[in-house]
């Protein structure tokens, strides 16, 4: 075991778009008193600085420099809506991070080698700081292979379409359900295709599918899992 996992322990949640990673990673942080660390929100405000600048969304060099120029803190998110807030530069950006221009633009600028080497450092960095539930698609592949625990969450995709749905629906979004299937699957494709970082199961993954079962059931399932590895104790 290397440093970062001597110094604490990591649960690292990966899983496709829709598949309960934020839900679930929130409470579970929550829950055992862990720092709650979307790696998404990285790269959506890579992509939110680029589409408010102007940016070429295919340069290379533009997102590269977006990403260089972000400093970003993770606060708790009271609202229970995000993972957690994010400041950057004293600006609270959390909820212009999922605007359509944003997800329409994360996949372009999550799959550019550069930014995720830049990105890759500071999502480690966060990760050093103490306790961490960190979710993402590349978490227990990438960014942090000595996780103490690895689990990837799974659904169908008519079920992580329909959730996607609903949180744009709460969100205040209209956007019509075919769209949301036709962004999700673009996503799954350009996730699992791109040539740095692909999303996929680490071997030594818990694969939980989260069709059909309630957020809290399979936080307690995670916790479980945690006992047994000793990075919690059992109440």
């Amino acid at each position: 075991m290397n440093e970062l996992a001597a110094r604490c322990p990591v649960v690292a949640i990966d899983g496709p778009a829709g598949s309960g990673k934020t839900t679930i990673g929130r409470l579970l942080a929550n829950s055992v008193g862990f720092l709650c660390l979307d790696s998404g929100l990285f790269y959506r405000a890579v992509a939110l600085a680029a589409t408010r600048g102007g940016s070429d969304l295919h340069s290379s060099a533009d997102a590269l420099r977006e990403a260089r120029a972000l400093r970003l803190e993770f606060v708790p998110d009271l609202s229970g809506r995000y993972a957690a807030r994010v400041i950057d530069c004293e600006t609270d950006i959390t909820d212009d991070l999922f605007s359509s221009d944003v997800e329409q633009a994360v996949s372009l600028v999550s799959r550019i080698a550069e930014v995720r080497e830049v990105l890759l450092d500071a999502q480690r960095e966060v990760l050093r700081g103490g306790n961490v539930v960190a979710l993402g698609r590349d978490i227990g592949t990438v960014v942090c292979p000595e996780a103490n625990l690895k689990i990837y969450l799974d659904a169908t995709l008519e079920t992580r379409v329909h959730r996607r749905w609903i949180e744009r629906q709460g969100q205040g979004n209209q956007a019509d359900i075919s769209d949301v299937r036709d962004g999700i699957v673009a996503r799954d494709r350009i996730d699992s295709e791109r040539a740095t970082a692909p999303m996929r199961v680490a071997s030594d993954a818990v694969t939980i599918s989260t069709d059909g079962v309630m957020p809290e059931e399979v936080v307690e399932r995670i916790k479980g899992l945690m006992v047994e590895r000793s990075l919690i104790s059992a109440t």
